[in-house]
């Protein structure tokens, strides 16, 4: 499997699809509020996936619908209902963008009987995205995580 990056021994496994940076981020709410959740699922595929032509055959047909899903950074469970996580290092309009298509997508395939919470974890974000998150209900976790574990030995003296 590919990665998205640097990766620290043993993160790919625990937090597949996660950059190091992301995963720094993460491990950071993991400390903080992790406890209150029941469980979570990395890297989830959302929605059904775009309908390749008839003309494409299998294998490749499975793979193209499979390819076309949006992917969740992680889903937390707390007493049967999801919440929708978007990990980021610095949160823009753009992961705004991702987590309310990542509701719809979960919706439309009937990901669950109750409508998922959002949540947007990262360790900086951009503060004219606060009025969306607001509006649109997406709790905000910061966590301004030291970085400097991620630069090259010879960088960090």
């Amino acid at each position: 499997m590919a990665t998205n990056g640097p990766q620290f021994p043993g993160d790919q496994s625990k937090h597949p699809g996660m950059m190091a940076a992301e995963a720094l981020i993460w491990r950071a709410f993991l400390r903080d509020q992790g406890g209150s959740y029941d469980h979570f699922d990395y890297n989830v595929l959302l929605g059904a996936g775009v309908t390749p032509p008839d003309s494409l055959v299998e294998p490749y047909r499975s793979a193209s619908i499979r390819a076309s899903k949006l992917r969740g950074d992680v889903i937390g469970w707390r007493g049967g209902v999801p919440t929708i996580f978007e990990i980021e290092r610095y949160a823009k309009a753009s992961a705004v963008g991702q987590i309310l298509a990542y509701r719809a997508a979960w919706e439309a395939v009937g990901g669950s009987v109750v409508s998922p919470a959002l949540a947007l974890v990262c360790a900086g974000y951009n503060p004219h995205i606060q009025p969306a998150l607001t509006e649109h209900g997406i709790d905000l976790y910061v966590y301004p995580v030291d970085f400097s574990s991620l630069a090259p030995a010879r960088l960090r003296s």
